[in-house]
């Protein structure tokens, strides 16, 4: 597992939340970070004042698994730290003297079986060692509403729900959560005021938002009972949280935090797919109690034989499923490409929803198939696949993030995606469904064949997934996916029994190959060419349709020798040109091309396809991988990786980069 202490810089703990639930994160010093559970995924609550977890030996000193505690007075009662995560479970231990409490959360994600991966909560164990009996306190705020005024705290069996009496219609904070436990004895503190009283406050020139109160945790060190009286909240200094007391003699604890959200806003006016199975966060809670032991048993983990380092990048580079993902209610599915910074949904190309949705198509292939329907339903009139379905967005899809004019490489990847579940599924009725479409893509592709050779060109205007670069002319990254795009829509027109399209595929596969074999200098294909220039340079995106042909079963997009070639290329200067990472365009004495930051860096999504792909033919490659995914353990990015990293100093490029990226569980390739 992936490793960290209290010390470390981290810039996301592990997500915990369903597929299209929304998430929170519990970091590595004991805090509640990041929620997005009110589908405000481009908007997360940064950091939760009043979640706190404090154990209480009978046979020694009490602690909270906490550092940097806010609580007045209480700083003596911190631990040391150590964080451990694989996703969809995250791990915190706390010490203090001889007793140590680890902390264990996890969400469901448990393959073929989408009703309990889509549960709005996460599940906690509490293992206590070195004490034999005491209490865990587990303390919790009610965030619910925009506004504090009409919070409430319910008393409920087995803990507490947190709600809101008034609550606009447009509020995307509408909804409730619950925290709840199943533990004989458990006792509840429903609801206090997190902040410090006002005459504390103001003597000491103190801010309420500064520091929480110590009231309740005095009372439960002293062993006394502490009330107060639950009501609605009227002031601006009235803060409610609530308090779970659990009692431990030689065993875990379990509880459970469960939401039910029910806004709708500008950037999240969808319903959610889990209101099918539940009214409320209670209800989520006590079946999420009941199920427990199972839901935790059945949650995936990969049993592959590969480098402990590879099975946690593996594994950890599916956490957008929790973090990045809309499942709404009426079933529609989408992963946004960067939910802060880039809040498209379901981006094609450059290897966005195609390297993210491995784990998808995997595991839940209903939901990728819905996916590709609403997609293609997008289809524009002239047969053009959109670059996604919009920003914060199931019904507004956009052309390219530099569209006009419009990309050449989201109609081959629309092609690719369809043959991808087909191959994975072999859902042929499916196949046969999307066929007319399939064919209108491919034909506007060919349009984009401006000389007749039987490729098309890209304009040099960011009219592909590499936006930001000017490409122009033939270049060998649309070149190969587009090859790919043909080899599977001559397997198609194969099975559907098109034998006009097989043989029309035949005669462009032929000469497609011709123009890309043109770009092979005799030891790799040059990144473009035009008829004013000649990129020589050696490109991560080169191969990048030979990724494809082989996740499928393709024939090779080229001959073997020439892949092969290419790959050496790569491996040996690309691969050794940064200390970091590996840039995505290298010249052939090791320097790095400086076109802009897509140049320069690298894309952690792309280094991982390119890396599978030849790993498959020298092992070396791997060591390459783990560079990459090294950097980015050490960065504190495992859990919400970037799009890309400057090979310069193995930061995300730029400072304000393209959070939680979609195309990271590129990765999974390795499970082929």
């Amino acid at each position: 597992m992936v490793f960290y202490t209290w010390k470390d810089d981290i810039k996301a703990g592990v997500p915990l939340g369903g597929i299209g639930t929304g998430k929170i994160e519990i970091n590595n010093k004991g805090k509640l970070v990041n929620l997005t559970i009110f589908g405000n995924m481009g908007s997360p609550i940064e950091e939760t004042r009043g979640f706190h977890i404090f154990i209480l030996p009978k046979d020694a000193k009490p602690f909270f698994l906490e550092k940097n505690l806010t609580i007045y007075g209480m700083e003596k009662y911190e631990s040391e730290l150590t964080y451990e995560g694989r996703y969809p479970f995250m791990y915190l231990k706390g010490k203090k003297d001889k007793v140590t409490a680890e902390l264990q959360g996890f969400s469901p994600i448990i393959p073929k079986n989408l009703r309990d991966s889509n549960l709005p909560a996460a599940g906690f164990k509490i293992k206590i060692n070195g004490s034999k009996e005491g209490i865990v306190a587990i303390s919790f705020p009610n965030i619910v509403g925009s506004n504090q005024i009409g919070r409430i705290n319910e008393k409920v069996k087995g803990g507490i729900t947190f709600k809101n009496n008034h609550l606009l219609d447009f509020d995307p904070k509408k909804g409730e959560i619950s925290l709840l436990s199943d533990i004989k004895g458990t006792k509840v503190i429903p609801q206090y005021n997190i902040n410090v009283k006002p005459e504390i406050a103001l003597s000491s020139f103190v801010w309420k938002n500064r520091y929480e109160t110590n009231e309740p945790w005095n009372y439960i060190i002293n062993g006394k009972d502490f009330q107060e009286e639950e009501h609605e909240v009227t002031g601006f200094w009235d803060d409610p949280a609530g308090i779970l007391i659990l009692p431990y003699e030689e065993n875990e604890v379990k509880f459970v935090i469960s939401w039910y959200a029910t806004g709708k806003w500008i950037q999240y006016p969808y319903g959610y797919n889990y209101h099918k199975n539940f009214s409320n966060s209670l209800e989520v809670g006590e079946y999420f109690l009941k199920e427990f032991d199972r839901l935790m048993k059945e949650t995936f983990s990969i049993e592959k034989s590969i480098p402990d380092w590879l099975k946690d990048a593996i594994i950890n580079s599916s956490y957008i499923l929790s973090s990045s993902t809309i499942l709404d209610d009426k079933g529609r599915f989408g992963i946004y490409e960067a939910p802060e910074v880039c809040p498209c949904v379901s981006t094609i190309a450059a290897l966005c929803y195609e390297g993210g949705s491995l784990p998808v198509v995997m595991f839940f292939p209903e939901i990728e198939k819905e996916y590709l329907n609403y997609l293609g339903s997008k289809m524009r009139n002239d047969g053009y696949v959109p670059h996604d379905l919009g920003l914060y967005s199931l019904d507004l899809p956009i052309d390219g993030t530099t569209s006009p004019p419009k990309w050449k490489d989201t109609n081959p990847t629309f092609i690719l995606l369809i043959y991808r579940y087909y191959k994975f599924t072999g859902d042929i009725n499916f196949l046969k469904e999307m066929y007319s479409k399939l064919l209108k893509a491919f034909n506007w592709e060919l349009e984009q064949d401006k000389d007749g050779d039987g490729v098309p060109e890209t304009e040099g205007a960011g009219d592909t997934g590499f936006d930001t670069t000017p490409i122009k002319g033939i270049d060998s990254y649309t070149t190969s996916l587009y090859i790919a795009s043909i080899l599977a829509m001559k397997e198609i027109a194969s099975i559907l029994n098109d034998k006009d399209t097989q043989e029309k595929m035949k005669d462009l596969l032929e000469k497609s190959r011709k123009v890309y074999s043109s770009l092979f200098n005799g030891k790799y294909f040059i990144a473009w060419r035009n008829e004013k220039e000649e990129k020589d340079f050696l490109f991560m995106g080169q191969l990048f349709g030979e990724w494809w042909a082989e996740i499928l079963g393709l024939e090779k997009i080229i001959e073997e020798e020439k892949i092969s070639s290419a790959l050496k290329y790569l491996l040996n200067i690309n691969g050794q040109a940064s200390e970091y990472c590996t840039p995505n365009m290298v010249k052939e004495n090791g320097e790095i091309v400086n076109m802009g930051p897509q140049s320069y860096s690298s894309w952690p999504r792309l280094v991982f396809a390119i890396g599978w792909l030849g790993y498959k033919r020298d092992k070396k490659w791997l060591d390459v991988v783990k560079k990459e995914w090294d950097n980015l353990v050490k960065n504190g990015l495992v859990w919400n990786q970037p799009s890309r990293i400057n090979s310069k100093n193995g930061k995300p490029e730029p400072d304000r980069y393209l959070d939680h990226y979609i195309g990271n569980a590129s990765i999974w390739s390795f499970l082929f």
